[in-house]
C-alpha cells in the first residue's frame, strides 16, 4: 500500500471514528434533554411537554438506533399535554385551556393514548358551552352563538346547548328559533336521557304558548287562544292556567263541553284553595248554563261562590238559576 492509500486510509478511520462519537453524543442529547423534561413534568408541564417535543425531533432524526427513547417519549407526551390544559382550565383560562385540549387530543390521536383522546374530547365541547354561557351572560349574543354551535359541531347530541340556545333566543324575542332550539332540546335530551333538559325545554315552550294564548285572549281572538293553549298542553308539567284560558276562550265560542273537559283538566292539577279553584267551576257553571242543564251549572256555581267569584256565582243561583 503506497503512502497515499494509507493516509486516505487513516482520514476514512478518524472520519468513522468522529461520526460514532457523535452519534453516540446525539443520542446522549436525546436522552438529556428528554430527562430534564422528566425533572419539569410536575412543576412546569408546559415546560415538559416542549422538552419532550424537542427530544422526540431529534429522536425521529436518529432513525432506529433511536426508537426506545421516540417510543418512551410518545407514549407520554399525550398525558402531559393533558395535565398542561387541565392546569389552565383549573386556572379558569378557558381561552387558553381549549386550545390545550385540542393538542392533547392531536397527541393522543397520532400516538394511539385513546384514554387521553376520549377525555380531550369529552371536555372540549364543555369548554366552548361553558364560554358560550359567559358570553350570554355579558350579553353578546352573537359570540355566545358561535361558541354554542362550535360546542355542537363537537358533540350534536349536547342537550343543554340547545337549551340555553333557546334561552337566548327568547330573550332576543327570536320566537321561531326559540322554538327550534327548544324542540331540539327535547328531542335529544329524550334520545340521551337528560330529562332535567327535557323538563326545562318543555316549560319554557309551555309558558310561551301560554303567554301568546292570554293574549289573544284578551284581544278577543278566541280561535288562536284555543289554538295556543292547546299548543301548550302538549310541553311541560300540566299548568292550571293553561287550561283556564281554554275553558274561558271555548265558552266565548259556544264549545260547552270543551270547556267543561278544560275545566276539570284545570281542577285536577289545581293545588290550591277553594278560592283558586273557584274559577275553574265559574266557567264550569258558565258552561252547563249554555248546555241547558241548570242542574249542574247549580253545583257548579255553588262551587264557585269564593273569594272573587263569590259575588257573581252567588247571582247566578239566585236571580238567573233559582238554585234551591
Amino acid at each position: 500500500m503506497n503512502r497515499m492509500k494509507k493516509r486516505i486510509l487513516g482520514i476514512f478511520v478518524i472520519l468513522l471514528g468522529m461520526s460514532v462519537m457523535t452519534f453516540a453524543q446525539t443520542k446522549d442529547d436525546v436522552v438529556n434533554t428528554y430527562n430534564k423534561g422528566v425533572e419539569l413534568a410536575n412543576t412546569d408541564p408546559k415546560a415538559a411537554v416542549e422538552l419532550f417535543e424537542q427530544a422526540l425531533a431529534m429522536a425521529k432524526a436518529l432513525g432506529a438506533d433511536a426508537d426506545d427513547i421516540k417510543q418512551l417519549i410518545e407514549s407520554q407526551i399525550p398525558a402531559l399535554q393533558y395535565k398542561v390544559a387541565t392546569g389552565l382550565y383549573k386556572e379558569k383560562n378557558i381561552t387558553e385551556a381549549i386550545p390545550n385540549f385540542m393538542k392533547a387530543a392531536e397527541f393522543a390521536e397520532l400516538y394511539g393514548d385513546d384514554k387521553t383522546l376520549k377525555k380531550s374530547q369529552d371536555i372540549i365541547p364543555k369548554l366552548y358551552f361553558s364560554k358560550g354561557n359567559s358570553f350570554y351572560k355579558a350579553k353578546t349574543y352573537d359570540s355566545a352563538i358561535v361558541y354554542f354551535d362550535k360546542a355542537l359541531e363537537l358533540k350534536p347530541d349536547y342537550a343543554k346547548v340547545y337549551l340555553s340556545k333557546g334561552i337566548l333566543y327568547k330573550k332576543t324575542d327570536e320566537n321561531d328559533l326559540m322554538l327550534e332550539s327548544l324542540n331540539k332540546a327535547i328531542e335529544v335530551g329524550t334520545s340521551t336521557g337528560d330529562e332535567k333538559t327535557v323538563k326545562s325545554a318543555g316549560k319554557i315552550i309551555r309558558d310561551s304558548y301560554m303567554r301568546e294564548a292570554n293574549n289573544a285572549l284578551k284581544d278577543e281572538n278566541y280561535q288562536e287562544a284555543v289554538a295556543l293553549g292547546t299548543e301548550a298542553t302538549n310541553f311541560g308539567e300540566p299548568k292550571s292556567q293553561v287550561y283556564y284560558i281554554l275553558a274561558v276562550a271555548h265558552n266565548k265560542l259556544s264549545q260547552w263541553d270543551e270547556a267543561i273537559t278544560a275545566c276539570n283538566s284545570g281542577l285536577a292539577v289545581e293545588k290550591d284553595t277553594n278560592e283558586d279553584k273557584a274559577k275553574f267551576y265559574f266557567e264550569m257553571g258558565n258552561a252547563y248554563v249554555g248546555k241547558g242543564d241548570n242542574a249542574s251549572a247549580c253545583d257548579a256555581y255553588t262551587n264557585a261562590a269564593f273569594g272573587n267569584y263569590a259575588q257573581g256565582a252567588n247571582y247566578q243561583m239566585t236571580e238567573v238559576l233559582n238554585c234551591q
